[in-house]
C-alpha cells in the first residue's frame, strides 16, 4: 500500500510540474503589448453626459433643431461604434449615439447596476436628457430593439417612429427558442485558442477591475471552430463578412443580464410584449437576408405582437446589415422616418 501511495503521489507531483511548466511557457509565448479601450473614467475627454450621478459615453451628430433620433447598440455588453454606418442620418436628424451603463466607453459599474429594468430606465432618461419635451424616434439593433421595444411599450406616446433591427427576444417563448439556437460545443482548437486569449489578457498594460474579463469577452465569439453558432448570423456563416467594430465589450454586463433572464430551471423569462397593444405607430423591422438565428423567420413571431408593423429584409446582409449594406439601409430607414 505504501508503494502504491509514493507511486500515486509522484504521478500527481509529475502532472502538477507539468501544468506548472506548460503554464509558464504558455505565459511567456503570450508576451506582448495588449490593451483595452480606456473608459470614460480614466480619459475624461472622451465625450459624455452625466444623468443621476451615472456617465454615459455619448456623442451626437446634426443639429439639435432637428427630430431626435437615439440610436441603442446590441449585446448586452456591446457599444455603438458599429452603429455609426447610420450617421447619414445627422443630415436631416439630430442623432444620439451613447454607451450603455458600464459598457463600450462608459465607466465601469459594479455588478448591482446591471440588469434590464435599468437599461430601460437608463434609455427613459436619455431621452428626457435629449428631448424632455418632445417625441422621439429609435432605431435599435438586436439587444438594443429589445430595450426599445419595452420602452414603447411603457411610454408609447413619447415614440414617433420606431425601428426595430432583429430583437432578439421578446417573450419567453422565443427566449427559449433563441437559447435552444446559441447553444455552443467549442471543439479542442477552440479551446486551445480560448487558453490563449487568457494568458493574452494576464499582459494588459493597461488594465481596470474589469479589464481582464472585457479583453476575453471581445475576443472569443469570433474564434474560428466547427458549431460556432455566431457563424450563422453572417452571410455564408463567415464572421469576416459581418461588421463589428467595438472599442471595447463589457463581459460583466453580458453575463449579468442574461443569467438574470434564467430562471432555475434554466428556462427563460422575460416579457417585452406587455403594452405593445398600445403603440398604435407603425414600427419598422429591419432584417438581414442571411441572418439565421435571430432572422426573418424568427422576427415573423416577433412582429404579430405589434398593432402596426412591416418588415424589410436588406439583400446580401447578416445581423449587422447597417455596416454590411449601408446604403440600402439608410434608404430603407429614410423611407420609413418620411411617411406621415
Amino acid at each position: 500500500m505504501k508503494k502504491v501511495l509514493i507511486g500515486i503521489a509522484i504521478a500527481l507531483g509529475s502532472i502538477i510540474l507539468l501544468l506548472l511548466a506548460s503554464s509558464a511557457w504558455m505565459y511567456t509565448s503570450t508576451s506582448g503589448d495588449y490593451t483595452v479601450a480606456l473608459t470614460v473614467a480614466d480619459d475624461p475627454t472622451i465625450p459624455h453626459i452625466q444623468i443621476n450621478n451615472t456617465t454615459f459615453h455619448a456623442e451626437t451628430f446634426g443639429s439639435d433643431t432637428n427630430d431626435v433620433v437615439i440610436i441603442i447598440h446590441g449585446g448586452p455588453g456591446n457599444d455603438f461604434r458599429y452603429l455609426l454606418p447610420l450617421k447619414p442620418l445627422s443630415e436631416k436628424y439630430f442623432l444620439v449615439f451613447y454607451d450603455q451603463r458600464g459598457t463600450g466607453l462608459s465607466p465601469r459599474v459594479d455588478v448591482s447596476q446591471h440588469s434590464l429594468e435599468i437599461c430601460l430606465t437608463d434609455l427613459a432618461d436619455i431621452i428626457d436628457y435629449y428631448a424632455p419635451d418632445r417625441q422621439v424616434s429609435l432605431i435599435g439593433h438586436s439587444w438594443g430593439a429589445m430595450l426599445a421595444s419595452g420602452y414603447i411599450a411603457q411610454y408609447p406616446e413619447r415614440v414617433h417612429k420606431v425601428v426595430l433591427a432583429e430583437p432578439g427576444m421578446l417573450t419567453s417563448e422565443q427566449g427559449n427558442r433563441y437559447v435552444e439556437n446559441f447553444k455552443i460545443d467549442p471543439d479542442w482548437k477552440a479551446m486551445k485558442a480560448m487558453v490563449r486569449i487568457a494568458f493574452q489578457a494576464m499582459h494588459l498594460s493597461n488594465t481596470d477591475e474589469q479589464a481582464f474579463g472585457d479583453y476575453i469577452f471581445g475576443k472569443i465569439p469570433m474564434l474560428d471552430f466547427e458549431g460556432n453558432p455566431m457563424t450563422r448570423y453572417f452571410c455564408d456563416q463567415d464572421p469576416k463578412n459581418g461588421y463589428m467594430p467595438i472599442w471595447r465589450l463589457s463581459a460583466l454586463s453580458s453575463m449579468t443580464i442574461q443569467g438574470q433572464a434564467l430562471k432555475e430551471d434554466g428556462e427563460v423569462e422575460i416579457d417585452l410584449i406587455s403594452g405593445l397593444e398600445n403603440y398604435r405607430n407603425k414600427v419598422l423591422f429591419v432584417v438581414g437576408e442571411c441572418s439565421q438565428i435571430i432572422g426573418e423567420e424568427f422576427q415573423r413571431d416577433h412582429i404579430k405582437h405589434f398593432p402596426n408593423a412591416e418588415m424589410v429584409v436588406i439583400e446580401n446582409a447578416g445581423h449587422t446589415m447597417f455596416g454590411e449594406q449601408p446604403e440600402r439601409s439608410m434608404e430603407v430607414i429614410q423611407a420609413y422616418f418620411d411617411e406621415e
